[in-house]
């Protein structure tokens, strides 16, 4: 059903439908696991439009001779050649390609080729609707174990910069297919051939290429250590960028749980505590920030008065934070200081170095705007805030002389690890180029070094719109975030750790087929179906339309031997269904409004359509979404891929998912206005079940012949013979042997010109345990119950026999 690759994670617990538990929130580490070697495809590269650039001349020249010599059709960037420009396909970006005894800027001017490239093809990428063209791919040299083997060659340590930048581009390119390939400076003489091998590939987006292998990072659950460092009121914690957000929220709760000193910095002096906002509550700043308005009418700016306001705000934020907790006995204190200005960092650590047991970099700034509507100094001032200040701290804590430290923490995010929202691309790739840093200096220190990779935290930190992060991924609880954070420093871990939520209703195509999906991540069972029945996206326009090939594959689905047309086996009726909710799922509003799909409408199936070729038929699904009225309605269609583009008369089954608000769960009564399958055919069984997968119900009739049945759930592992097998959205047992009464009414219809008709299936529930199943064919009615509750779990009107001979 999917062309996703399994991977094996560790057990984990599940229940008897095989749905592994859900957590708030996981801790997870990345672990190495092997890929496959990529297949030949000697025409994938023939009249590909690239763009190359970064790196130092002598690879370049030969990744070019590489890619020429495949047919690609490869120009330099024109900062480098003085080239003319044009439409390109594909941009390779080398990168960083030279050893860095220490990185300092050197990330800086080929951070902006980047961006002037993404610039470039900006309106031209964004605009694609095909999701086979247009391809990023990025080199980075971090020892081609992405820095997570102990024995990677990290001569070279900035590439995390690009790899957060590639991971976030589906946000404002769609269709840009990203990939990150990593290798040592030691193994460039490969460069090339990895290069030709990789690009234009679907698969992971991280790479790496070491000693043979291709190896890419999969995420593994893993508590955090045992308490091993102790604190206490001896200690003193500096925390860069501390004054306000989640960083005060940290050196309030180490303050006041061991008593120690806290130092907390930013950019700005501290109030003098004569200001007209100094020390009253938020009521009173707010009738000041009015005030502030007031002043349009003496000549000032909206712009200067907004900038005003917020200076206000950070400062009044501070002020209070540093008051409340002094005259609550917490030692607090604060310091200003840039931590991209080098000599203050000094000045700073000459004044509280020799007292320093534990460093916490948390300072971070991000704009929040699509690329063309940024500049470079924002973009610059994003990364070395993070990267900058990461160096000339940790540099400065070393030449201390004498190492007390017992723990030096960098604050990263996850939109580093699994890619930002929109307008965060800078922002994921300094959070990233942190991450990889940090495993650079970890090697280099005396003191543990961690990157703790946070979610959004409750309506604090940097997000200006927390709703909108919602729809990425769950916010971390203030209380819980804290007390996780302090078990990491307790711990003296080291390396990058993540902390994982349940991914929102956000997720992309792309963003779905670059990682590993595996059930440690927390809300696997919801997210896992929509990914397992995705396909090969071949053209997608967010919130409008999506195509795929999907492929029912008889290895991969017992179900798929179960139901016969004419003889042959053929999908059936239900897993079709199936696969047309799962893809109206990847079709939702601008606005992500929670949604649920209540009821799936005209439906029409031609039952030749179904039959299966001999191993894998690809079928092509298109999926559409619109507002009729206030109504969201997705129409789905299937054709063979064979016959795509040759329209209906080529076979194409159509339905509609109709959605309710999220919290419309009453039975919905069956439409009347539907027309029932009624011709005639004589002869041998049309369609027929095996019942081997799908239990067969046993029909009771009454007097008024209407029947009645319970029937067993399937088990998703009975459906799918996957590593991983998803839930269903539909009651398959129940609606396939509904279809199967009503085949056994009479005789049936043609194969070759009658399809099946089903005038509307309303969702109630989801299933849970056994159904009962009461018909009425005269009116084409069909009620599904929970057997032990009798909560409606779906109706189907508008079918009754005969729809064939069974």
């Amino acid at each position: 059903m999917t062309s996703l690759r399994e991977h094996s994670p560790p057990p984990v617990s599940a229940d008897d439908a095989g749905n592994a538990p859900v957590q708030a929130v996981s801790r997870m580490e990345w672990q190495l696991t092997a890929l496959p070697a990529p297949t030949a495809d000697p025409e994938r590269l023939r009249g590909m439009r690239v763009l190359l650039f970064g790196g130092d001349r002598e690879t370049a020249a030969a990744v070019e001779r590489e890619l020429t010599g495949h047919g690609a059709l490869v120009r330099r960037h024109p900062a480098a050649s003085g080239g003319e420009g044009g439409a390109v396909d594909a941009i390779v970006d080398l990168t960083v390609g030279s050893a860095s005894a220490y990185p300092g800027e050197a990330w800086r001017e080929p951070l902006l080729e980047t961006v002037a490239a993404l610039r470039e093809h900006y309106e031209d990428w964004s605009a694609e609707t095909s999701a086979r063209r247009l391809y990023y791919l990025a080199v980075t040299y971090l020892g081609g174990g992405m820095g997570h083997h102990p024995q990677d060659d990290l001569a070279q340590p900035l590439g995390g910069i690009w790899a957060g930048l590639a991971k976030t581009l589906h946000r404002e390119l769609p269709n840009c297919n990203a990939r990150v390939v990593d290798t040592s400076l030691s193994a460039v003489r490969d460069l090339p051939g990895i290069v030709a091998a990789e690009l234009g590939r679907p698969g992971e987006l991280e790479v790496g290429h070491r000693d043979g292998q291709r190896l890419t990072l999969t995420p593994v659950a893993k508590d955090a250590g045992e308490p091993a460092v102790p604190l206490g009121p001896d200690d003193c914690v500096l925390i860069s960028g501390g004054g306000r957000g989640i960083g005060w929220e940290l050196a309030r709760s180490l303050a006041a749980t061991y008593g120690l000193r806290v130092v907390v910095t930013g950019r700005e002096d501290f109030p003098t505590g004569d200001e007209p906002w100094f020390g009253v509550g938020e009521s009173e700043r707010k009738a000041y920030e009015k005030e502030l308005w007031a002043g349009l009418r003496q000549g000032a700016t909206p712009t200067d008065i907004r900038r005003d306001i917020a200076r206000v705000r950070r400062l009044w934020e501070l002020a209070t934070n540093i008051t409340e907790a002094r005259a609550d006995g917490l030692r607090v204190d604060y310091a200003r200081c840039d931590f991209t200005d080098q000599e203050q960092v000094r000045a700073l650590l000459a004044r509280e170095g020799h007292a320093l047991t534990g460093v916490v970099h948390n300072a971070g700034v991000d704009t929040a705007a699509r690329l063309p509507k940024k500049t470079d100094d924002e973009i610059l001032r994003t990364v070395r805030t993070k990267i900058g200040g990461f160096l000339n701290l940790f540099e400065e804590v070393r030449e201390l002389g004498d190492h007390r430290l017992k723990f030096f923490c960098s604050v990263g995010s996850l939109t580093g690890r699994l890619g930002g929202m929109v307008g965060q691309l800078e922002y994921a790739a300094a959070n990233e180029g942190l991450a990889r840093l940090g495993r650079w200096a970890g090697r280099r220190a005396d003191f543990p070094v961690m990157t703790l990779a946070w979610p959004t935290w409750d309506r604090i930190g940097l997000i200006s719109n927390f709703s909108a992060t919602l729809r990425y991924m769950a916010a971390i609880d203030i209380t819980e975030g804290l007390a996780k954070w302090q078990a990491e420093l307790r711990a003296g871990s080291e390396g990058e750790v993540t902390f994982v939520g349940p991914l929102g209703r956000a997720m992309s195509p792309g963003q779905a087929t670059d990682y590993p999906v595996v059930p440690d991540l927390p809300g696997f069972t919801g997210t896992y179906p929509r990914i397992f029945h995705l396909g090969e996206v071949t053209t997608y326009e967010p919130h409008v339309r999506m195509v795929s090939q999907v492929t029912f594959d008889p290895d991969r689905a017992p179900v798929l031997g179960d139901f016969l047309v004419d003889g042959t086996a053929a999908v059936p009726v239900s897993v079709l269904l199936e696969s047309a909710l799962r893809g109206a799922e990847w079709i939702v509003p601008e606005d992500y409004r929670v949604l649920r799909a209540g009821s799936i409408e005209e439906v029409v199936v031609p039952l030749d359509l179904l039959r299966l070729d001999a191993g894998p038929t690809v079928w092509e699904r298109e999926v559409s979404g619109s507002f009729e009225g206030d109504t969201w309605v997705v129409t789905v269609r299937f054709r063979r891929a064979s016959d795509a583009g040759e329209g209906p008369g080529a076979g194409e089954a159509s339905l509609r998912v109709v959605h309710d608000s999220a919290d419309t769960r009453s039975p919905t009564p069956p439409r009347r206005d539907v027309k029932p399958t009624t011709v005639w055919r004589s002869g041998p069984p049309l369609l027929s079940w095996r019942a081997s997968v799908v239990p067969a119900a046993v029909w009771s009739e009454g007097s008024d012949g209407r029947l009645t049945a319970v029937v067993r759930p399937c088990v998703p592992n009975d459906l799918w013979a996957t590593l991983h097998a998803p839930r269903t959205a539909l009651s398959v047992s129940a609606l396939e042997n509904v279809v199967r009464a009503c085949a056994s009414q009479g005789e049936g219809v043609s194969v070759a010109k009658n399809p099946l008709v089903i005038g509307r299936i309303a969702l109630h529930s989801d299933e849970r345990g056994d159904s009962l199943i009461e018909g009425d064919p005269a009116l084409g009615v069909w009620r599904v119950k929970n057997s032990e509750s009798g909560a409606p779990v779906m109706t189907v009107s508008g079918l009754r026999g005969p729809v064939g001979n069974g």
